[in-house]
């Protein structure tokens, strides 16, 4: 089951939904630097710097579970999405700074190493079906 979003307003759009369903998000990828382990900025001298890739989406997403009484909670007007690349996903730096299509399955961000309250596991970088508007 693929989601899609357009540019139409938010209120608008169909629901994306967390995983197992796939999703494709649009948008400029950007590069953040942010503070790792041990202490995620409490202590930002001793911290390790993470590289976080993340979409700066065109239009803002929401994103719910597909199933009644999840954990996971529904979140509106998501403007911006932390991506996840797996080793078979490939590098990304060849994409920064370039709006990109990114297909994959969607998250609710935890505490660590997830630095955005939505992330996405990445499956492909602009598959060959682009989104529906």
């Amino acid at each position: 089951m693929l989601f899609f979003f357009s540019d139409a307003a938010s209120q608008q759009q169909q629901w994306l939904f967390y995983s197992p369903a796939v999703s494709r998000l649009q948008g400029k990828l950007v590069k953040v630097t942010k503070y790792g382990k041990p202490t995620y900025g409490a202590n930002a001298a001793e911290d390790e710097k993470i590289e976080v890739p993340i979409v700066v989406l065109q239009t803002p997403v929401r994103v719910k579970s597909p199933t009644p009484n999840s954990v996971n909670i529904e979140m509106t007007n998501v403007s911006f999405v932390q991506l996840i690349f797996p080793a078979e996903a490939g590098s990304y730096s060849k994409h920064l700074d370039t709006n990109i299509v990114v297909e994959g399955t969607l998250e609710r961000g935890r505490k660590g190493e997830h630095f955005t309250d939505l992330v996405m596991i990445v499956k492909a970088v602009n598959p060959t079906q682009p989104p529906i508007y």
